[in-house]
């Protein structure tokens, strides 16, 4: 299956980005493992409203209509600064079922109070004496619009990523009304759920990472749910959003570790590519007059999906390392096919990890952007490719051995000693693409379990990324939904044709189901 995807107080005047400072701190984007949901069919008793804590730091300076919150860190500038060009979003497009027509000031109730229970949602990136700082401006509510129907969903996601995020707003919200006879991801539901609508969600990356925008997208839907039915909403805030000082110490630790051990420092610096990805040898870039990004959408049914995570189970594997196998038998069957032929292929993947796993201070509720980018060289011969688990295991220790080694850590630290001002100037003229894709997986999509009284429904979730201008080329967003593996490719166009993403699409689709049989490789 293929989706394409896809009175306010005025913010004060905004500064050029030339010629400023940052703090020393850092922040990555990325996401992690979250909780489940039960089938869309099954019906519990309704939820308890309201749950949570916590709020900003006492921390904070105030100055006329502006709380000043602590300096913005090196790279969640990085972040602002990528996405005035358009790129380095991620956005979730998510089909939302209900049993009555929407009413506009409903959902905007519903984002008032996930404003007002998520400081995260409150702050906005701002010059401050020539300095850049997080705050929180009051009367700043979030950017949403009820759209018409018809409108295209692809291109309403590429408006609102092509500005980034210039006028103090840094989430985004769409919704599109959907015809009757749309499709519906979950049939059965239809009937309880006749009336169908396209949400489109996307945060600054220094505010939310993808395990943080879809806790955002699911207490939406909660809140939503709590609106229509009249229920109170509680004055209880469910987040954290914290300065991030341990991780800032963290990195300083690194750094000195790298500098006083040179030859793990030149190890690391080995586990990171330097050459052109193997898809680009056997498909050449195409040309164009614009770089954008593209994106494509396939969903595993549930049987075959069950047995997949029953194989990784069965091997003791994580179901990021047996997809990222996946993908490079995928790779090399394309290549091959493509008239490339080798005794062995090397394969550069960019992984992100969730960064919480290194912080020891740092409050589990905590709201923004912690993840880095682990590089992985695998070299994959045939024998690799006829005997998938075996080499899904190799995978598998090498992406652990890594975690616990701090190699992703690592890896950031040594990009930042050999190019201090990267995360500045490659948000004017972009790296050259040395990974053949990026992956981010949040597993279990964390949707609300459907309940009696529930008046919205999600049935269906897509993850997308803007990739173009940046250092990937292409990037796998995976999670499963209500039992079913969720994979997109989002593309840059200046690097990947259409028909090539196709290919890679339906090539990891089959190996997917192939290795998923108990006889399968």
């Amino acid at each position: 299956m293929v989706i394409s995807i896809f009175k306010e107080t005025p913010p004060p005047a905004r500064e050029s980005s030339e010629g400023i400072t940052v703090s020393n701190g850092s922040v990555a984007a990325g996401g992690a493992s979250a909780a489940g949901a039960s089938p869309a069919g099954v019906c519990a008793p309704p939820r308890p409203r309201g749950q949570g804590h916590c709020t900003f730091p006492n921390r904070a300076q105030s100055s006329g209509n502006v709380k000043w919150l602590w300096p913005v860190d090196r790279e969640s500038l990085s972040f602002h600064l990528v996405h005035n060009h358009g790129t380095r979003m991620g956005l979730y497009h998510m089909r939302l079922n209900s049993a009555s027509p929407l009413k506009t000031e409903d959902v905007e109730r519903a984002l008032f109070h996930l404003q007002r229970k998520n400081p995260a949602l409150r702050v906005d990136l701002r010059l401050r004496e020539n300095v850049w700082w997080f705050c929180e401006q009051e009367g700043i509510k979030v950017d949403f619009k009820m759209l018409s129907e018809g409108t295209s969903s692809e291109e309403e996601i590429q408006r609102m990523c092509e500005g980034g995020f210039p006028d103090g707003a840094t989430w985004k919200f769409r919704m599109i009304p959907l015809g009757k006879d749309a499709p519906c991801a979950i049939p059965e539901v239809k009937g309880d759920f006749p009336y169908q609508y396209s949400i489109m969600v996307t945060g600054h990356h220094a505010l939310g990472d993808g395990l943080s925008a879809s806790l955002v997208a699911k207490q939406m839907v909660e809140l939503l749910n709590d609106v229509i039915l009249g229920c109170h909403v509680s004055d209880e805030v469910s987040s954290r959003f914290v300065q991030r000082e341990e991780l800032g110490e963290i990195e300083s630790r690194i750094i000195k570790k790298l500098e006083e051990d040179p030859e793990r420092h030149d190890y690391v610096k080995q586990t990171m590519p330097t050459s052109t990805p193997l898809l680009l040898q056997a498909f050449p870039r195409p040309s164009v007059d614009r770089a954008a990004t593209r994106h494509l959408s396939r969903i595993v049914d549930v049987e075959v999906t069950r047995k997949f995570e029953k194989q990784c189970k069965s091997h003791g594997v994580t179901i990021n390392s047996a997809f990222s196998a996946v993908i490079n038998i995928a790779l090399i069957r394309l290549v091959q096919k493509s008239g490339i032929s080798q005794q062995s292929y090397q394969i550069a993947s960019n992984h992100a990890v969730s960064m919480l796993r290194y912080l020891k201070r740092t409050p589990r509720d905590v709201v923004g952007g912690y993840a880095v980018l682990r590089s992985h060289i695998s070299k994959v011969t045939d024998n690799h490719a006829k005997n998938f688990w075996e080499y899904a295991t190799e995978i598998n220790g090498e992406l652990r051995e890594g975690l616990t080694s701090e190699l992703p850590l690592e890896q950031k630290m040594a990009r930042l000693m050999a190019q201090p001002n990267h995360w500045k100037e490659w948000a004017q003229n972009p790296p050259a693409v040395v990974h053949d894709y990026g992956i981010t997986n949040i597993g279990h999509f964390p949707m609300p379990e459907r309940r009696v009284d529930d008046q919205v429904l999600v049935t269906d979730a897509a993850s997308v990324a803007m990739v173009h201008k940046y250092i990937h080329m292409l990037l796998f967003l995976v999670h499963t939904f209500r039992g079913r593996c969720n994979y997109s490719i989002s593309y840059a166009t200046d690097h990947i044709a259409d028909e090539t993403a196709i290919l890679l699409a339906d090539e990891v689709m089959a190996v997917y189901q192939e290795v998923s049989e108990v006889n399968g490789m």
